[in-house]
């Protein structure tokens, strides 16, 4: 051999790396590389979100074990980038469960719970005993601390009753967010359940979509994110020409409420993101939690889904 030949010989067992097609790429690599464009792509809007307050409204319809598994990890990945997350918990199809169980009818007036004294019992057991210690559990298990609250502690939530019909079911009249600040500047994760202080000292069951805005409101949140069981928000919902509106204005919304083209469900969510962008929010999200990662998709992609509201 001319001991100036500085090539190497080829070895058995070992890919000469110059005969190798550039775009020869194994699954295995393809898939990396798809990870890869994935986190290139969140990471502007990890940037842009860190530090900054989020309320979630996490829907009971939507509260199936796996689900509620991918929801509570989602949650735990925004804790862990630098958001400052407040979860707000329903429990609507539980409460109704445990209520048909006990043989106690549910009743409704215009879509909201009658809540006599032994519902308001059971509303209790299951916001607070079962719903809300398990999604404390899940985040915890997921890698972020997080405390369960409910609004009756430390006078986080201060109601009045809505109606003597619907029995103790309350409205927001103010919220007191000192307890939520304190958790968040600790850097732990608040799940607040739906009950709530009336005047005279009584437990009051609060609609979730009106404490979710509330809470919003008072934290001047940046971001306020309703978890339905559909895609978002629908024009012409119910006709041949629904459409679903990827990005709707507070403005557009208020007319909707007033011509009554919403359906039901959707009311509350849309009166409470018009009432939480009035008290100084700056942006909502009406997004399908029976999708997974619809949060992740939705803050961290640059087409998200679901429906965006914006100021104008």
């Amino acid at each position: 051999m001319d001991p100036l030949d500085r090539s190497r010989p080829a070895l058995k067992g070992v890919v000469d790396l110059a005969t190798v097609d550039p775009l020869d790429l194994t699954d295995r690599t393809r898939a990396a590389q798809a990870k890869a464009r994935v986190l290139r792509e969140a990471l502007p809007w990890i940037t842009r979100w860190a530090g900054q307050t989020m309320v979630i409204k996490y829907g009971g319809s939507t509260n199936q074990d796996m689900l509620a598994e991918t929801f509570a990890a989602d949650a735990a990945l925004l804790h862990s980038v630098g958001l400052r997350v407040v979860v707000v918990h329903g429990g609507g199809p539980q409460i109704t469960a445990l209520s048909e169980r006990l043989g106690l009818e549910a009743r409704f007036i215009d879509g909201r719970r009658v809540t006599d004294a032994e519902t308001l019992e059971v509303v209790r057991m299951v916001l607070l005993g079962q719903v809300n210690p398990q999604l404390v559990r899940m985040i915890c298990s997921a890698g972020a601390p997080a405390i369960g609250v409910a609004g009756t502690d430390a006078g986080l939530i201060y109601a009045r009753q809505a109606d003597p019909a619907l029995g103790a079911v309350g409205e927001v009249e103010a919220v007191n967010p000192r307890v939520l600040i304190t958790l968040l500047d600790s850097r732990v994760v608040p799940v607040v359940a739906t009950v709530g202080h009336g005047p005279d000292g009584q437990e009051l069951n609060i609609n979730a979509d009106a404490v979710a805005g509330a809470i919003a409101m008072s934290l001047q949140a940046d971001k306020l994110i309703y978890l339905t069981n559909v895609p978002g928000l629908y024009e012409d919902f119910g006709t041949v020409s629904s459409t679903l509106l990827s990005e709707v204005s507070v403005e557009r919304l208020r007319a909707m409420l007033a011509s009554g083209e919403l359906n039901a469900g959707m009311i509350p969510k849309v009166a409470s993101i018009v009432a939480a962008f009035d008290g100084g929010i700056k942006q909502a999200h009406l997004l399908d939690g029976r999708i997974e990662h619809a949060l992740l998709l939705e803050i961290f992609t640059d087409e998200g889904i679901g429906t965006m509201v914006t100021p104008s």
